[in-house]
């Protein structure tokens, strides 16, 4: 697994050592309900090149413009 992230208010795609999510527990269930449907839905992908990716922001209708965006982005489960 690879994390990637930005700077605040930059485009620059840098790779991320460590990543900390602080949230209380209910954020913290949200986000497991996304990472299980992403699972679901990414695995359903026949094309074996096919990258999938999925935005917490599309799939969370309560999301905020100023809130943190998570993209899960997998690759074919035979590679």
């Amino acid at each position: 697994m690879k994390v990637f992230g930005y700077q605040k208010d930059s485009e620059i795609l840098i790779e991320l050592q460590e990543v900390t999510f602080q949230s209380d527990i209910k954020e913290l269930d949200k986000i497991i309900k996304f990472l299980l449907n992403v699972k679901e839905q990414h695995s359903k992908v026949t094309v074996k090149e096919e990258l999938c990716h999925s935005h917490f922001r599309d799939w969370d209708i309560e999301w905020q413009a100023n809130s943190t965006d998570i993209i899960v982005v997998t690759t074919s489960n035979d590679e």
